[in-house]
């Protein structure tokens, strides 16, 4: 597969995910708000939040150049449809749109379609005037458009070298962005709540945590985690089960660890479908692992051998920005091995 493809393939994976996860946290953030009252500390609990969304977006020093105060009227349209912004979800959309245009041989005709037909409505909602603009509604289509593109991806590309690349961009993504929210989120509750600190914590102390529900709700909710944690701890919510689903659980799909797992396996595909001269007569599989795929390995590694008890006694703030730093590492990785133009050794041709 030519680089310029595969890389195009790895970036609509990226771009999508990352328009579903700001629409996700923008929307439950905007309902949580709306819950506050209109007392001077309560309109200070709400501009913290609105300053947590952009902190977990990485755009808060970008939205303050031209904005002057976090709020529902600012920061749901800097993040949604503010084409200015280059996260935000109507540049995502067209980033990915322009991407696939350009390789529209190369991916199924259905998925040129989902994307294309998302971006034009995204477009006609940036004409809306406020009467008619439903903020809910919008957040939710652009779910929707991200598992519907999914769906059609799974159902359309072959399970080659490009669907391997799509996988390793969307959960590469995943896992960066549900350690950033967790991070940042959890901060907030406690600065809110006890004033105390992530990295002081044990598993004793953060169970004993007075923290209202409805909070804890709200994040899990902005992960997509809240029904899944009740079908698989089937108990009241507590601190230490609410880390230990989304840092560690195998089975939760947007888990770092089950993301982690799945960028491990997609990479260990492409790697495998690298053929070398094993001898005369013969094709073999490279041993040799790729930086990228021991980067995974290692911290696929970590999340599969840790307990939460062994994550708060190096500090929650220090493992999740550990994680976030493997991630942007392995990016890094992966777009130096497969993505920069590079002269072929003797050895890496087959003749």
């Amino acid at each position: 597969m030519l680089s310029r493809i595969a890389e195009s393939l790895y970036w609509i994976g990226r771009y999508v995910e990352r328009a579903e996860d700001t629409a996700r946290i923008t929307d439950v953030n905007f309902h949580h708000t709306l819950g506050m009252g209109t007392l001077p500390e309560d309109r200070a609990r709400a501009q913290r939040q609105w300053e947590s969304l952009l902190l977990i977006v990485g755009d808060n020093s970008r939205f303050f150049a031209s904005n002057e105060i976090a709020s529902d009227e600012t920061v749901p349209h800097y993040l949604i449809l503010d084409p200015s912004n280059p996260n935000s979800v109507v540049s995502c959309v067209a980033r990915a749109r322009e991407l696939a245009g350009a390789m529209r041989h190369q991916i199924a005709s259905e998925m040129w379609e989902a994307i294309n037909r998302f971006y034009l409505r995204l477009q006609q909602q940036r004409d809306l005037s406020n009467g008619e603009f439903n903020p809910h509604n919008l957040y939710r289509s652009v779910v929707e458009f991200s598992h519907l593109l999914q769906g059609v991806t799974d159902s359309t590309m072959p399970r080659e070298e490009g669907w391997y690349f799509v996988q390793a961009g969307k959960f590469l993504e995943r896992a960066a962005k549900t350690a950033r929210a967790l991070d940042v989120n959890f901060q907030v509750l406690l600065d809110d709540t006890t004033g105390a600190v992530a990295n002081q914590l044990n598993g004793t102390e953060l169970d004993a945590l007075q923290i209202e529900p409805h909070r804890w709700g709200a994040l899990m909710r902005s992960l997509s985690a809240y029904e899944a944690y009740h079908k698989l701890y089937r108990s009241a919510i507590h601190p230490q089960q609410v880390l230990e689903m989304l840092i560690l659980s195998p089975l939760f799909p947007r888990s770092i660890r089950f993301s982690i797992g799945e960028v491990a396996s997609a990479l260990d595909a492409i790697a495998g479908a690298r053929p070398i001269d094993a001898g005369p007569g013969r094709i073999g599989i490279d041993p040799a692992a790729s930086d990228a795929e021991r980067l995974t390995g290692r911290l696929l590694s970590q999340l599969s051998y840790s307990t939460v008890d062994d994550i708060l006694g190096a500090g929650l703030h220090n493992s999740l920005f550990a994680v976030e730093r493997s991630c942007r590492e392995i990016g890094d990785c992966v777009h130096r091995q497969y993505f920069l133009a590079r002269v072929l050794t003797p050895e890496e041709c087959i003749f």
